[in-house]
């Protein structure tokens, strides 16, 4: 098989093999033809060619966002990089792993004049899980090396953005038949953090009488849709769920604003939970947003391994795990409350899908 000569590009792609990157989407140029020549040559990558870096990015976000594989980009340097910008903070946001590698100049030809150079490294530094700035060298392997399985380990685990700067010094175009890097062992994945006091979080739900479970973006999973639907069997607990949750069940409420637009006051204050749990990406409806911010809960309980979001202004926890490991704990701990709060409002949305049925069903075609 060819190989680029460049031992920092063959370190950066068997990396990527061994943790499982499988599509690459490569923009043209020349400072990267290291990368190019290295990814083209491997039939372990499926890659494609997008000349413009923009659209680039955004394909191989919708790649990764339907496969939950995280995908590479790869670009030459300069401002070139820059145009990632727009799909990595949406990957940044909707928890899409990329893993975005930029060749470079070296050190010494930044800031002098030079062409198609800027500061690459850090440069997306709001909008990234972690940046990887590595170093063009044999003297530099095990660094690179820690820098690059941080970096995949990331990607591939927390579901987001990382980026990969590679400098490469010239000639660039050199190729040869010998691997001149080790190829790295299968990776052992990092299991979530299950420490967190269980015993406090079952004291909690086991006393409030209004639970509220908001879902937001999250791909389909089906083990954690059966998590939903046993808590759901608790006439405490009402499940929130929109269309991009991905998760179905009869007792979830997946029509959020159907039920809450013309809710009074009064109705709001019966509506609003005592504990409110959430997870999964952000919301859309901006209804349930408004609402959950006027008529704030007593605790507010975030499940996820790398943010606690705070939507509603009201955040007590942030539960640093996944949240399959959390529910699997608490499902453990859990006991049924008596309430009216599920039955109530179950039966109102029951409600309004027939009378829109009904609606639907008189209304002239159009």
């Amino acid at each position: 098989m060819i190989y680029t000569d460049k031992e920092l590009a063959q370190l950066t792609i068997v990396y990527c093999k061994a943790y499982a990157v499988e599509h690459v989407v490569i923009s043209p140029g020349s400072r990267n033809a290291p990368l190019i020549v290295g990814f083209v040559n491997d039939s372990n990558f499926k890659t494609y060619t997008v000349v413009d870096e923009r659209s680039a990015a955004f394909f191989g976000l919708g790649i990764a966002q339907q496969t939950g594989k995280p995908v590479a980009l790869v670009c030459t340097s300069g401002s070139a990089l820059l145009n990632y910008y727009p799909a990595i903070a949406e990957a940044y946001y909707s928890n899409i792993p990329l893993v975005v590698i930029s060749a470079d100049r070296p050190k010494h030809l930044i800031d002098i004049g030079d062409g198609q150079t800027i500061r690459q490294e850090n440069v997306f530094s709001n909008h990234i899980l972690y940046s990887a700035n590595l170093t063009e060298g044999s003297a530099y392997d095990k660094t690179n090396i820690s820098l690059l399985t941080e970096a995949l380990t990331i990607a591939t685990e927390l579901q987001g953005p990382v980026h990969i700067n590679a400098p490469f010094d010239e000639p660039l175009y050199n190729t040869t038949y010998r691997l001149k890097v080790s190829i790295p062992e299968n990776p052992v994945k990092r299991p979530a953090s299950i420490d967190f006091d269980i015993d406090r979080f079952a004291v909690a739900w086991n006393g409030a009488s209004k639970k509220m479970i908001l879902l937001g973006s999250n791909p389909p999973d089906r083990f954690l849709e059966n998590q939903l639907a046993v808590l759901a069997q608790d006439e405490s607990v009402l499940v929130l769920t929109e269309t991009t949750s991905n998760v179905h069940y009869p007792e979830f409420v997946s029509n959020i604003d159907q039920l809450i637009f013309p809710l009074k006051e009064d109705e709001l204050k019966k509506f609003r939970p005592e504990l409110l749990v959430t997870l999964g990406g952000m919301i859309v409806s901006k209804k349930i947003k408004q609402v959950l911010r006027n008529h704030q809960p007593d605790q507010h309980w975030h499940i996820d391994r790398k943010t606690g979001l705070d939507t509603y202004h009201c955040l007590t926890d942030h539960i640093k795990t996944t949240p399959a490991d959390f529910f699997k704990e608490l499902i453990k701990v859990t006991k049924p409350v008596t309430s009216d709060y599920k039955k109530y409002w179950l039966n109102l949305r029951n409600l309004r899908k027939s009378r829109h049925k009904e609606y639907a069903a008189g209304i002239p075609f159009s």
